[in-house]
């Protein structure tokens, strides 16, 4: 970087996961610093994704915010709600409307929306808006949303205490293991968690494995910060159908930009020079496409 301020990190912009990882960390940028810009370099064969942050440390106080955020799956009084019906019913004191409330709320906590706490104060629910054929949405069935938040974020933040290399932020691999709020239901939190399969390296058919590892629990790398990055970067900055079927698009912009005007660039809404528009394709993890995952994208065209 030129700028002795700011941030950048090494992005593969043909991996739409570490795309819109780097607009997840565009989007809390913006609501720690207002108004900051960022954009995208190509230096020889390496592309990197720069933030104008104004300390020349603002990713590591960026992920330090991330990581001691609470993310939660309800809103204070729902939180405190569940926490009286829970105590209600190991009294043996709940209704059958209290029970069916009780059952509710841990649903909404497991797979409704999610809310990012101070000082980002973000609420995540993108995947509750549009169709399945037209939505990034690549989860079903058993995964949980904010449990693979939380295992992402859990991850994230061990690597950090062990001196993570911020450059190279969204190469970092490991396995997702079950967050501590879960322990009671595993018996333990050294159970793998399958994340939400943003990242291209991370599709695996189950036929190629011979089973489901969304229901083996097999132990397979995950990309905690992609994982998490994109959840939160999906929320303002979206893709495209395109005219092939379960394929959507997303453009990259390369000049600074604040993030409202990157993401209206991102979906198209803006035509802007020095900007270059990519394809991906939704892959089917099994037969029945009830669990996808981003494949590898391709270039469509420049604007100069």
């Amino acid at each position: 970087m030129s700028n002795q301020l700011g941030f950048a990190v090494n992005v593969d912009i043909l991996n739409p996961g570490q795309f819109f990882a780097c607009c997840g960390l565009l989007e809390l940028a913006h609501r720690l610093w207002p108004g900051i810009e960022s954009h995208f370099e190509v230096r020889g064969s390496q592309t990197s994704f720069i933030v104008q942050a104004p300390t020349s440390d603002g990713l590591k106080c960026l992920l330090d915010h991330l990581c001691r955020c609470d993310i939660s799956g309800l809103t204070e009084e729902e939180q405190q709600e569940r926490r009286q019906l829970e105590e209600r019913k190991r009294q043996n004191r709940l209704s059958d409307t209290e029970e069916e409330r009780r059952k509710e709320l841990g649903r909404q906590a497991r797979e409704g929306k999610l809310y990012l706490k101070d000082p980002f104060h973000l609420t995540l629910d993108w995947w509750q808006t549009e169709s399945e054929d037209v939505s990034p949405k690549t989860w079903a069935g058993r995964q949980e949303i904010h449990k693979i938040a939380r295992a992402a974020q859990k991850a994230l933040c061990e690597a950090l205490r062990n001196n993570l290399n911020l450059f190279n932020l969204l190469d970092y691999g490991c396995v997702l293991r079950t967050p501590s709020e879960y322990a009671q239901e595993t018996r333990g939190t050294a159970k793998p968690v399958e994340p939400f399969c943003f990242d291209a390296r991370r599709y695996v058919h189950a036929l190629k494995v011979g089973f489901s590892l969304d229901l083996q629990d097999a132990e397979i790398v995950a990309y905690p910060a992609v994982e998490l990055l994109a959840l939160i970067g999906l929320q303002r900055f979206r893709p495209v159908p395109s005219s092939e079927r379960w394929s959507l698009e997303y453009t990259a912009w390369f000049q600074p930009l604040g993030a409202v005007v990157a993401a209206a660039v991102v979906s198209g809404a803006i035509p802007l020079a020095q900007s270059k528009k990519y394809r991906f394709r939704l892959m089917f993890r099994d037969d029945q496409k009830r669990y996808k995952a981003f494949g590898r994208a391709s270039k469509i065209y420049s604007i100069q």
